[in-house]
């Protein structure tokens, strides 16, 4: 299913039945049945929830065994579509992603106020990009503070710092 450059874009939604599909069957494997709820978000990206009995077992310690699967799920997209791909997938099972989502931005939230409060840079321990995009995400939605990355590899960072006025 290589497509090369010359190939037709595959559209956003065809990369998430082909997603679904792929994750579908891994799970069935495992012996364990998903539903899929859509939800599209900001930027062309496309969440996909898979929920379902027994899910725990996919959501792994730490949500560490989901990361893998979103991991796997877009090495599939980018052999079915190379670079020539519209939006993005992402997996999220069991709502972790989510739920990651939601206390990261909460997280944010009250660092800059720590940042305000005091005037001073605050930087964030390592973290990976997903990450990373939903602390700049959240700090850019508030006007006294603004945020940059610093550091390289596994030890780029977050810093959050008061916005110039």
């Amino acid at each position: 299913m290589d497509q090369d450059q010359n190939s037709p874009e595959i559209s956003l939604a065809e990369q998430a039945d082909l997603a679904e599909s792929f994750v579908r069957e891994l799970a069935e494997t495992m012996g364990i049945t998903l539903e899929f709820t859509r939800h599209e978000m900001k930027d062309d990206i496309l969440r996909i929830e898979a929920a379902g009995p027994d899910i725990g077992v996919l959501v792994g310690h730490g949500g560490g065994t989901a990361q893998a699967v979103d991991d796997l799920v877009r090495t599939v997209l980018q052999r079915a579509g190379g670079t020539i791909r519209e939006g993005k997938i992402r997996i999220d099972i069991g709502g972790v992603r989510a739920r990651r989502a939601e206390a990261l931005e909460g997280f944010a939230r009250r660092i800059a106020d720590e940042v305000t409060e005091t005037g001073r840079d605050i930087a964030l321990e390592p973290m990976d990009r997903v990450d990373r995009k939903i602390v700049h995400d959240a700090v850019a939605a508030l006007e006294e503070v603004a945020s940059r990355s610093e550091g390289e590899g596994p030890q780029r960072r977050v810093v959050v710092f008061p916005s110039a006025e």
